[in-house]
Order: structure tokens, then C-alpha cells, then sequence
């Protein structure tokens, strides 16, 4: 780790463990009611459920690769800004803008303004500063060690919500066991 972000590394001890734990969470949400992800189009479940994933295994990425060992600073820099770049191709990829604003063929589109913050704008901001921390690593400017923390967590605060967003989903379509007398 280069000395401008020597102080840094138990903050990405403590995020990289808690996306990692989070990702195997989410594996755990799923598997407990496969039905309602199955049932799902493709293009819902690649555009709200699978980036949940990508934004944990984003910042558990980063995380491991500012815990690498002797990792040189610029080359951490084209790392990260690849990591950005993916990140924002990925989200075009998946089309989340556009299915917030017309929907999936089995539901109308909700054009709700806390979806649009958490699964649109968020992500996308998240990666920008992901990009603009690697030009100031690159640069060895002050603000891309504190702008990559900004990054990360809000890739995992941003996970964290779509995840409890997925949660909640999942409860409201539940079907209720059948008992029997």
C-alpha cells in the first residue's frame, strides 16, 4: 500500500470483510425463495437483483486490491479506473434507467424517486468517483484516497438498500404455507 493510503487500510479491512459477508448474505436471501427471482424476466433480475451483487463484489474488489501487498500506486490508479469504467458499463448494460422508466413486460414501471436515487443515480455516482479517485491516485493528488472511500461506501450503502429493497419484494410476494387439519 503507498503511503498516501497507508492509513487507510483497516478501513478497507473492515469494508472489504463486510461486502464480502454481505455478498454471502445475499446468496442466502435468494436461496430462500428462489421462486420469486425465478419467476422474474431476465432483464429484472440482471437489472435490480444481480447489481446488488456487483456493487458488494465492487467495493470487496477495491478493498482487496488496496490490501494488496506491493502494489504500486499508478498501477492501483488503472486498476480502479477500469474498475469505474466497468462499473458504469455495466450499469448501461443492464439498462436500469430504462427499466425504471418503462418497466418490465409483467409490470408497469413505478417511476418512484427513492428507486431512481438508489438504483439509478447512486451506482453511477458511485463509479464516476471511483473513476475520479484513480485520476488523483494517478495524479498523487490529496483527494483520491478520501474519494475512493466515498466510492466504496457508498457502493455498499447503496447494496445494502437495494438489498433490504429485494427483502421486502420477496416478503410482499410470498406465497403463505398451506396448512394442513
Amino acid at each position: 500500500m503507498s503511503e498516501p493510503l497507508q492509513g487507510w487500510h483497516e478501513f478497507y479491512f473492515l469494508v472489504g470483510t463486510s461486502a464480502a459477508a454481505l455478498t454471502g448474505l445475499m446468496f442466502v436471501v435468494v436461496s430462500i425463495n428462489p421462486e420469486n427471482i425465478g419467476r422474474r424476466p431476465a432483464s429484472g433480475t440482471r437489472g435490480f437483483v444481480t447489481p446488488t451483487m456487483v456493487f458488494f463484489t465492487t467495493a470487496f474488489l477495491v478493498s482487496a486490491l488496496l490490501l494488496a501487498p506491493g502494489l504500486p500506486q499508478r498501477s492501483l490508479a488503472v486498476l480502479l479506473m477500469a474498475t469505474g469504467i466497468g462499473g458504469i458499463l455495466y450499469m448501461l448494460w443492464t439498462r436500469v434507467h430504462y427499466h425504471w422508466r418503462h418497466g418490465f413486460p409483467d409490470q408497469a414501471p413505478t417511476r418512484d424517486a427513492e428507486d431512481l436515487v438508489f438504483f439509478v443515480s447512486l451506482p453511477y455516482v458511485s463509479y464516476a468517483l471511483l473513476c475520479l479517485a484513480a485520476l488523483g491516485l494517478w495524479l498523487e493528488k490529496g483527494y483520491g484516497a478520501p474519494t475512493l472511500a466515498v466510492a466504496t461506501m457508498l457502493l455498499v450503502v447503496t447494496g445494502i438498500h437495494n438489498a433490504w429493497d429485494l427483502v421486502i419484494w420477496m416478503a410482499q410476494r410470498r406465497k403463505p404455507e398451506k396448512t394442513h387439519k
